[in-house]
């Protein structure tokens, strides 16, 4: 050290440039013992390691906390990472009326409400088809275990045997009446899925999915009697408008829709399967927002961070979760996935920087997104916790999994 410094304080002397001088001499210190700097490096990174495993933050590649330090823009996936994903129905719609739901949690402790008053079911089919559709169109289960309900399986799918179970229909029972036949399953692409039963009236497919994406491939509907109408511009409007209330609410919205089968299901495709569909209704429900997020949002704002909200829930729920969680600023913008499909790569990167919430979208959109940030030159942080968010994390400059309830596929990319 003393030697760098007596070459430094000569090359000024001699009217070297202070710059130049500077890089000559750490380029001296540096040279003088060449196998200290890798420990030096990793010595540095592993300090750094330490310290957010401290906050409950484990690092795989030791180079990440440096990217991390240099972020500049943050896309998050919403359910499950800014929100709990503790799902609970608040809300059903059939036959043109909207019912409530009471109690919270997993616990099936609650009841269907209409004007305040417990719904006879008896004299409701149409509602009662509803809450059965949802429970045969379902890949989780309810359990009980030491007096702790619980859901093994999808928290939104299990949210859904909760709201059945107040009206008193049990999984169980319902799938020993129906069989199951088949199976295809969710995809973000379709957005729904499709599981074909056995019933006491022929095989029977049942479709659940996103409402207006749902709509789209219906016929008719069940009305509040639990016949079977034709299903006319009107009436979309009409579920379609209570499918937009529901989701301005920041709630999370499904629809259910059911198809009987001529044939056994082998005779149809999957696209076959989900065409000419009977509408049966929907169910809302709310997932709280992690009281953290909010926090680390802001955070993030005064550390001079983007935060980017990117989902596949409807635009409104989007909007109204984002605007509560201080992403959504009244300058900024929020688009669907349609919209961003209009859009070319060089569009996107045009308008990246003045959207701020992306709704109904795909892995691949979520893919672009994180491209077009990149172009612009940002250092950009993806989180997410499903299978469709490992693209863009693998993508991003740093993908950040959620370590609890994030997917392997997620924490592996």
């Amino acid at each position: 050290l003393g030697i760098v410094t007596v070459v430094f304080l000569l090359g000024r002397w001699r009217g070297e440039p202070l710059i130049g001088m500077f890089q000559t001499t750490v380029s001296l210190a540096v040279a003088a013992i060449p196998e200290g700097l890798p420990a030096i490096v990793t010595i540095t990174l592993a300090l750094g390691v330490t310290r957010m495993v401290r906050r409950h933050a484990l690092v795989r590649r030791l180079p990440a906390v440096e990217t991390l330090g240099s972020t500049t823009v943050i896309c998050s996936d919403k359910t499950g990472t800014l929100t709990k994903n503790e799902m609970t129905v608040t809300t059903l719609y059939q036959g043109g009326e909207v019912f409530a739901v009471s109690g919270e949690g997993y616990a099936p402790v609650g009841e269907v409400l209409s004007f305040g008053q417990p719904v006879k079911f008896d004299a409701r089919p149409g509602l009662k088809a509803l809450l059965r559709a949802f429970v045969l169109c379902n890949g989780a289960e309810l359990r009980q275990e030491e007096g702790l309900w619980t859901i093994l399986g999808d928290p939104t799918e299990g949210a859904l045997l909760v709201a059945a179970a107040k009206a008193g229909l049990r999984k169980a029972e319902l799938e020993r009446e129906a069989q199951c036949l088949g199976e295809v399953p969710f995809d973000p692409e379709r957005k729904k899925m499709t599981i074909v039963r056995r019933t006491t009236n022929g095989p029977v497919a049942f479709v659940k999915g996103a409402p207006d994406v749902l709509l789209r491939d219906c016929r008719a509907w069940i009305a509040k009697d639990g016949g079977t109408e034709a299903l006319t511009d009107e009436i979309r409007r009409e579920i379609l408008a209570a499918n937009q209330n529901f989701a301005s609410q920041a709630l999370r919205v499904l629809g259910v829709a059911m198809r009987p089968l001529d044939h056994e299901p082998e005779a149809y495709g999957a696209a076959a399967l989900e065409r000419d569909l009977i509408f049966v209704g929907l169910m809302a429900m709310k997932d709280p927002i992690r009281p953290e997020a909010k926090v680390a949002v802001e955070a993030c704002r005064i550390a001079g961070i983007r935060t980017v909200m990117i989902t596949g829930d409807h635009k409104d729920t989007a909007v109204a979760i984002a605007r509560e969680l201080g992403i959504l600023e009244e300058d900024a913008q929020a688009i669907s996935g349609t919209e961003l499909d209009r859009l070319t790569d060089a569009a996107l990167a045009e308008r990246v920087e003045g959207i701020s919430v992306y709704a109904r979208v795909s892995a691949e959109h979520k893919l672009r997104v994180v491209r077009a940030w990149r172009k612009r030159g940002a250092v950009v942080a993806m989180t997410g916790d499903g299978v469709n968010d490992a693209p863009a994390l693998k993508e991003a400059d740093i993908g950040v999994a959620m370590g609890i309830t994030g997917t392997d596929v997620t924490k592996e990319a």
